[in-house]
């Protein structure tokens, strides 16, 4: 049952927007771009090494976190995996994205890889029950090829795919040849028009989250912000879950593949740590889908004020980064 009043609105769908806007200002002007480390493309350099000035990276970086909460509205529109039609779900992936300085003020694969995620996710969603989906699959892996050039990271997401599809009955053993012809196309084309030197392949180096050395204290308010992104979302995964699979079983599949998506993000996150900016914009969009799952599922009184408690959290961490 939708629920007869909006937690968020239009007035608080604005006022996270000038939240996330003024955050992304105030980064960019007091904030003091931190290195990331982490390996490159498996034949193009990565994001953070493109020869971009200041205000060139952090206008993508908004750009990109502008673009997820359009196409994460237009999805949730298209297939309505969140109940009603409340700004929950743009509202707080904006004020969650924007309250990461590390990922604010330099350029990083992090809010491509949530767009493309978005992008894999609006395609894949439309092959519910279809019977030959070789298409969307060969569009999908193509597009996770495209991004390995520039962030192998990207590659890691197959399996949430492959997964997804399984969950959304449309998954077969020709999916997976087309799948496979999806990786290897933009390769194969790269080469042989001869925009991808062969001397340029490099194999990336693994790290987990032992091996790291963690001193800066800006550092370590970012990782409780994720870490505090990650908790909230598993926890209220377990919870909506039980509400969603008493529901709509297409709503409820469609959210089973949200809770793949992030599980398989945080998973990476800890043991390719050295990469681990890459995933975190796309755990924002999960946990994102879970608060308004939250808000559209059960009734909570005083909405508002939780969803004010919460962003004041993350505001908060974000001044603590600076």
């Amino acid at each position: 049952m939708i629920r007869r009043h909006q937690v968020m609105g239009r007035d608080g769908m604005t006022m996270a927007v000038i939240t996330a806007l003024v955050l992304a200002v105030i980064a960019f002007f007091v904030g003091n771009p931190a290195p990331f480390p982490g390996d490159m493309g498996l034949c193009f350099p990565s994001p953070n090494e493109w020869p971009l000035n200041g205000i060139a990276e952090w206008g993508l970086n908004t750009a990109f976190i502008l673009f997820s909460a359009i196409l994460l509205w237009f999805c949730n529109k298209e297939f309505s995996f969140v109940q009603g039609n409340d700004t929950v779900l743009m509202g707080m992936f904006l004020v969650m994205a924007a309250s990461n300085t590390w990922l604010i003020e330099s350029l990083s694969a992090a809010g491509i890889m949530a767009f493309a995620n978005l992008i894999c996710i609006l395609i894949l969603f439309g092959c519910y029950r279809k019977r030959n989906a070789t298409q969307e699959m060969f569009l999908i892996a193509t597009i996770l090829a495209l991004g390995s050039m520039i962030q192998y990271c990207f590659i890691f997401m197959l399996p949430v795919y492959i997964i997804g599809a399984i969950i959304l009955k449309c998954f077969n053993f020709k999916c997976l040849v087309a799948m496979i012809l999806g990786i290897i196309a933009p390769y194969w084309i790269g080469v042989g028009f001869g925009l991808i030197p062969v001397d340029s392949f490099r194999m990336p180096e693994f790290t987990n989250i032992f091996e790291s050395n963690l001193s800066s204290g800006s550092l370590f308010i970012m990782l409780v912000n994720v870490a505090l992104t990650v908790v909230i979302g598993f926890f209220l995964a377990l919870n909506n879950m039980v509400r969603l699979y008493a529901g709509n079983t297409q709503r409820y599949l469609y959210n089973t593949v949200f809770n793949v998506l992030g599980i398989i993000s945080v998973i990476c996150l800890i043991l390719d740590f050295n990469n681990f900016f890459i995933y975190i914009d796309t755990i924002y969009v999960v946990c994102a889908v879970q608060l308004a799952n939250l808000f559209a599922l059960w009734d909570i009184n005083r909405g508002s004020l939780w969803l004010m408690g919460i962003s004041a959290i993350y505001i908060i961490g974000f001044f603590l980064m600076l």
